[in-house]
């Protein structure tokens, strides 16, 4: 009998924590709770190895953020994913969560049942080694590989989920080029239909992405590839100026006419 997924919360409402029980066991989930603490938390995190952690951003002790960089600085493993709880809609405090590595964030009060059904579809397709992606299996293995170096080259972090919201929408753009008819909408919409997300939520990242690498990566490597378009207002590139280049630089190494003409 495969063992069952197990699902570490940390609240303190503890009718909230009941119905999450409950929940999760109709899908065949195991839940363990901890009061809403930081160190309490970690603690638990080594003693139950969670496969997916729900937890507040903010807790005493440490926020979710510093537990999921001591996580990585640990290399602890399994690594477990986490998904955070929210009273507020902060889109800045939302980044710092989703940038460090986080899946989702939730807003208070959150239907329980919706919550659960959403985690189970998520780890099934961690199961399926696809983190997030539902990517067509009749596109060449190495035109996403060729994406991920290429990604790597420019200096997007692969932690970051506009990482992978970004190679997923390259090999979209490879299937369907008139995606980008309309700009990015029509692209923004067939990832967050790919991956059971918001087309809110896919612009953000994206976002998030093309700014990490913009701060972090090689200057002249950047320079080199994305040259005019680098607005010298905000000093980088819009999304859809920054995957447009992406998608043009594939096609010309023979990507592109390799996938559309399949």
């Amino acid at each position: 009998m495969p063992q069952k997924r197990k699902i570490l919360i940390a609240d303190n409402d503890r009718e909230f924590l009941l119905t999450c029980r409950d929940a999760f066991s109709i899908l065949g989930m195991q839940t363990a709770f901890v009061p809403k603490h930081g160190q309490m938390l970690w603690d638990s995190i080594e003693k139950e190895r969670p496969d997916l952690v729900i937890c507040p951003i903010f807790m005493a002790y440490c926020d979710a953020v510093q537990i999921m960089e001591r996580l990585r600085a640990s290399k602890a493993a399994p690594y477990p994913s986490f998904i955070a709880l929210s009273s507020s809609d902060n889109e800045i405090l939302f980044d710092r969560f989703l940038s460090a590595g986080g899946a989702y964030v939730f807003i208070k009060p959150v239907d329980t049942t919706a919550l659960a059904e959403h985690v189970c579809r998520y780890l099934d397709q961690q199961d399926q080694k696809d983190h997030l992606l539902c990517l067509d299996l009749s596109v060449p293995q190495d035109f996403s590989c060729k994406a991920a170096e290429l990604l790597t080259t420019i200096g997007v972090p692969a932690h970051l989920m506009g990482y992978h919201y970004i190679k997923l929408g390259l090999t979209l753009l490879f299937e369907k080029p008139g995606r980008f008819s309309y700009g990015a909408k029509g692209l923004y919409q067939a990832i967050a239909e790919e991956t059971h997300g918001s087309y809110r939520c896919v612009e953000r990242n994206i976002r998030t992405a093309v700014e990490a690498a913009f701060d972090r990566g090689d200057w002249e490597i950047l320079t080199k590839f994305f040259g005019s378009s680098v607005s010298r207002k905000t000093g980088k590139p819009s999304n859809v100026q920054f995957i447009a280049t992406l998608y043009e630089y594939l096609s010309r190494e023979g990507h592109a006419t390799q996938c559309v003409n399949r």
